[in-house]
């Protein structure tokens, strides 16, 4: 149970800062970088996010995401 909610937390706090970043509120920056992988700010991102989990942004995407976005990477 509190390994969950250490998780809801990180997760909260990824999806705020994608928000400042123009991005969904509901999404990501994970699986915002996933899906402009080719970008070279996301691929340093995602390059960063291998080392804590192999193909961590391939893996978060969230395909019904995104529709919210202000700036586009």
């Amino acid at each position: 149970m509190v390994k969950r909610y250490i998780k809801n937390i990180f997760v909260s706090i990824d999806q705020f800062f994608n928000t400042l970043l123009g991005g969904d509120p509901d999404e990501t920056i994970s699986s915002r970088c996933g899906k402009y992988k080719h970008r070279r700010i996301c691929k340093f991102i995602c390059k960063l996010l291998d080392r804590i989990e192999y193909q961590h942004c391939e893996k978060s995407i969230e395909e019904d995401e995104g529709d919210h976005e202000i700036i586009r990477l």
